[in-house]
């Protein structure tokens, strides 16, 4: 494997790993194995006479993507094994990052990493839940979970019985940037929903029919100008601004993977940041074998950003394995279940 740009070993790399405030920001490359990504849907959205067409093209995804929490949903044999994959290796990726932030015995740094994705889909709560890792999806709330961006700040301790020890519990927070299939908007709030409320006949339905089905899922289009509504605007906003404020922060990390940086929201904040904060260090695992002569990324511009790129085609399970290499492990020395013990 080439280390293009700027060199950053492995040593350099796990040490990042094991004294910065992780930060991970995950794209829909993560989940290519289960749900395929749509070329010039963009384009086709911001078009009058195409946009239904492409929004139909959309929920067909998101409705497909209810099969991540049940799985009976998925009746096509091939596609029901692409999502046992797509599960196995968000699970080897969340399990490595919950093995190294519960080792961490550094009071530096917590042992939370934030996880900022732009996929609707549940493969990363879905997995949590599978490993026994705690999470934050922004919720709070047993019977009707109401979601508040403030919750991602809350931190979680362990407290012993006999004495007051007190020790930070290895969590996830989950910020789903542009939303969530577990969202729906009742109002003003966001309510938690298991996919009820998507609902499984818009194919064939259309105008009013279709807007009317279609507006009950609080995920933001994927267009140039981000038509949402108010309440999605809203916390968009906010996120967006935890996005920055954690990368701010001395020491930060941001790791990027089967994210593009075509979101030009997110590209202008995160190259914001990397000019006013020489601290952060941003490693962004590329799919393909970097161009070093196109200058992409801007490289000359950002001394602070470190691609590591393939020699062929880079999956997110090959970026998995890479990270496993880096503390010398073919695969995860421990179950997370056994560090909670």
């Amino acid at each position: 494997m080439n280390m293009n740009m700027k060199k950053i070993d492995k040593k350099e790399l796990k040490e990042i790993i094991q004294s910065g405030h992780l930060n991970l920001l995950i794209g829909s490359g993560c989940s290519l194995d289960y749900l395929s990504t749509l070329k010039d849907i963009e384009d086709k959205m911001n078009v009058e006479a195409t946009r239904e067409a492409a929004q139909k093209d959309y929920y067909k995804l998101i409705k497909k993507s209810k099969a991540i929490l049940n799985d009976a949903l998925e009746l096509d044999g091939a596609e029901k094994t692409k999502l046992i994959i797509s599960k196995q290796n968000y699970d080897s990726f969340l399990g490595f990052w919950a093995d190294k932030v519960s080792k961490r015995s550094l009071h530096i740094v917590n042992k939370q990493v934030n996880i900022f994705t732009t996929n609707f889909d549940m493969f990363m709560e879905s997995s949590c839940e599978r490993l026994g890792v705690p999470y934050n999806d922004g919720f709070t709330g047993q019977i009707s979970p109401i979601f508040n961006v403030a919750n991602f700040n809350k931190i979680q301790k362990y407290k012993s019985l006999q004495f007051d020890n007190t020790s930070d519990i290895p969590l996830f927070n989950i910020i789903k940037l542009h939303g969530s299939t577990s969202w729906t908007a009742k109002g003003e709030k966001i309510v938690y929903s298991d996919g009820s409320h998507i609902a499984d006949d818009l194919d064939d339905k259309t105008g009013d029919d279709f807007n009317n089905g279609y507006s009950q899922i609080a995920v933001i289009n994927p267009n140039a100008e981000k038509h949402f509504e108010t309440v999605l605007d809203t916390n968009y906003a906010s996120m967006l601004r935890k996005f920055t404020l954690e990368l701010e922060k001395e020491n930060s990390v941001l790791m990027i993977f089967g994210f593009s940086l075509a979101d030009k929201h997110i590209k202008n904040l995160l190259y914001g940041v990397m000019k006013s904060n020489p601290t952060l260090i941003v490693v962004y695992f590329s799919y393909s074998q970097y161009d070093e002569a196109l200058d992409k990324f801007e490289e000359s511009k950002n001394p602070n950003f470190y691609v590591i790129s393939p020699e062929a085609d880079f999956s997110f399970e090959k970026s998995t394995k890479y990270l496993l290499e880096i503390f010398g492990e073919n695969e995860l020395s421990e179950q997370y279940e056994d560090d909670k013990k």
